[in-house]
């Protein structure tokens, strides 16, 4: 324990220096970031590492120096400012303010400053009016992407991209901060910040992570197979940001030579590629809640970036990637990295999660489904050295197969009954993980072993992966399911996990055998005990992976993962003038 404690202090004392050196940084260094173009940083300087008492004064210095520049920079400047207030004026009418800055100040403070931006931007927009419409064409175009991953068609995301813009930045401005202040996550964002709800918010999706953030988000899921389906749904942004990436590695000449090699050859090339493709997307995740790493000392903030799936079975191969990614986090981060790596629960992911979490590395165990796996991962991460770890259950995965298999049976309300089929296993899994031994818990502690609700599914407008599981320490929500959570009013249950599921639900849900072997323990006797009892052990390796659940996610992952490989060689031809 104390070799431990010793290792996680050591890790702390890392994150504490690194927030000291940001804080350090001048006002000067802020506006030359700002004029290449990186406002995260320089927002996060004011809303995270500056003294809350000295938010007005840098504040209003760093707008005086900003309009200096934008009299007499260039296009490109101006238009980096304006995107940079624009930015900055959203970011205080969120939730980011809540993090630091409301420890000493109050809305009246907040609100004056982010008049204050607000002004600064009016009149700046409208001394550079061809920097305004570049910036608000930007700023559109981002939006309608957004909302394209939300669920809505090209054009429908199109036009509503151009009514929350309105004509201008400051009308965009004052339309984004109306609808995050109406959005039931930051609701429940602000209850777990004054400690009325425990659950952390993170983005099931690859991108559009500021989105989150505004309304409370403090997490990020990123991997290949969610970055295929963000570039599926822009192709156009993708396809150039992917062709960047390949330029950077090979010449137009040499794609063409590589390309005529072996096929194992070229599919080396491409596993490379879409590594390369990932870690940029991950480095890009970890800046943008570097932050909030920092703020809360490494407690939130973190990229959960999922191994190659066609590695599930191999231990060594998943440790040896994992360490080598890690390592080049580390350095390009330039301090402990924010990010956590996405293990399978199986018999070869459980070695892999006692390895790395012996030697400090977080994980996020996935591919769960069932109250064995999390009890089986929870009391190997618990052990760990690592300061942060998940378990994630995916609802929906497990929910929809029960679905089905009832369906097939004709079981009378099965189909009803399968939708609390994920609620009820993670309500028992909480129970069980957290509950104190002397009522057959294990006692784990919440902060550092985090049960994570992903894979949700919508019922029409019902959607209980979200409702009945508030109090879990993590729930992800893909863009479709968060806009549909936010497009009215809900009452926030905050201690829902802790409730029964239905009795009449559980009893039906007894029908089926994958319902069975996600919730049966054997502390359970015969009651829903499945037809055969599978454990994370090595003598059920084959057997769990044949179990539909995992069989399904596993091979769709694999599956999805070639496909982002094709989409890679198809874009190796076009730049190598193979294609038109």
């Amino acid at each position: 324990m104390s070799n431990r404690n010793e290792y996680l202090e050591s890790l702390r004392r890392k994150i504490r220096e690194e927030r000291e050196r940001k804080r350090k940084r001048s006002l000067e260094s802020l506006v030359e970031r700002i004029l290449r173009g990186d406002t995260v940083s320089a927002s996060g300087h004011l809303l995270f590492h500056t003294e809350p008492q000295e938010l007005d004064t840098s504040l209003h210095r760093l707008l005086e120096l900003l309009g200096g520049e934008c009299g007499g920079g260039s296009e490109d400047a101006r238009r980096n400012i304006l995107l940079f207030l624009t930015r900055l004026a959203v970011d205080l009418a969120s939730f980011l303010p809540e993090w630091v800055l409301k420890e000493k100040l109050d809305d009246a403070d907040i609100d004056r400053a982010a008049a204050a931006v607000r002004k600064t931007l009016s009149e700046l927009a409208g001394a550079s009016p061809e920097a305004a419409q570049a910036a608000l064409e930007a700023t559109i175009a981002g939006t309608a992407s957004r909302l394209k991953a939300e669920g809505l068609d090209a054009g429908e995301a199109a036009g509503e991209a151009e009514k929350l813009a309105a004509g201008s930045l400051s009308a965009y401005v004052d339309n984004m901060a109306a609808e995050i202040a109406s959005s039931n996550l930051l609701a429940a964002a602000r209850a777990r910040k004054r400690g009325e709800c425990a659950t952390e918010i993170g983005n099931d999706y690859a991108v559009f992570l500021p989105y989150v953030i505004w309304v409370g988000g403090s997490f990020v899921t990123t991997n290949p197979v969610l970055i295929k389906v963000a570039w599926e749904t822009d192709p156009g942004m993708w396809n150039s940001r992917i062709d960047g990436l390949i330029l950077s590695q090979y010449r137009r000449d040499q794609l063409k030579g590589l390309l005529d090699r072996s096929e194992s050859e070229i599919q080396e090339a491409i596993t490379s590629i879409n590594s390369l493709v990932t870690m940029s997307v991950v480095e890009e995740n970890c800046r943008l809640l570097r932050d909030i790493y920092l703020a809360t000392g490494g407690r939130e903030g973190y990229v959960s970036l999922q191994v190659n799936p066609k590695n599930h079975a191999d231990t060594d191969r998943m440790v040896s990637e994992v360490k080598n990614l890690y390592a080049g986090l580390e350095k390009q981060l330039e301090g402990v990295p924010n990010v956590v790596f996405k293990l399978p629960a199986t018999s070869a992911g459980l070695q892999a999660a006692e390895m790395l979490t012996q030697a400090g590395i977080g994980v996020t165990i996935t591919v769960s489904f069932s109250v064995f796996q999390a009890l089986a991962f929870g009391r190997v991460l618990s052990r760990g050295r690592a300061p942060m770890t998940y378990i994630a259950l995916m609802n929906g995965r497990m929910a929809f197969p029960a679905r089905d298999e009832l369906k097939e049976k004709g079981t009378p309300g099965g189909v009803e009954a399968a939708r609390w089929a994920g609620v009820e296993v993670a309500r028992k899994s909480y129970r069980r993980l957290y509950g104190e031994k002397k009522d057959g818990g294990e006692a784990i502690d919440p902060r550092r072993v985090k049960l994570l609700i992903a894979s949700l599914r919508i019922y029409d407008d019902w959607i209980p992966d979200i409702s009945a599981q508030w109090g879990c320490p993590v729930i992800t929500f893909f863009p479709d399911v968060r806009r549909t959570y936010d497009s009215h009013e809900r009452p926030l249950d905050p201690e829902s996990i802790a409730e029964d599921t239905p009795a009449d639900a559980v009893k039906t849900l007894g029908e089926s055998e994958i319902f069975r072997q996600a919730w049966w323990t054997p502390e359970d006797g015969e009651t829903l005990k499945p037809e055969r009892v599978l454990t994370v052990g090595e003598k059920d390796a084959d057997a769990l992976f044949a179990w539909p659940p995992v069989s399904n996610t596993l091979k769709q992952f694999v599956e999805l993962y070639d496909q982002m490989g094709g989409m890679v060689k198809a874009r190796m031809k076009q730049l190598a003038g193979e294609e038109d």
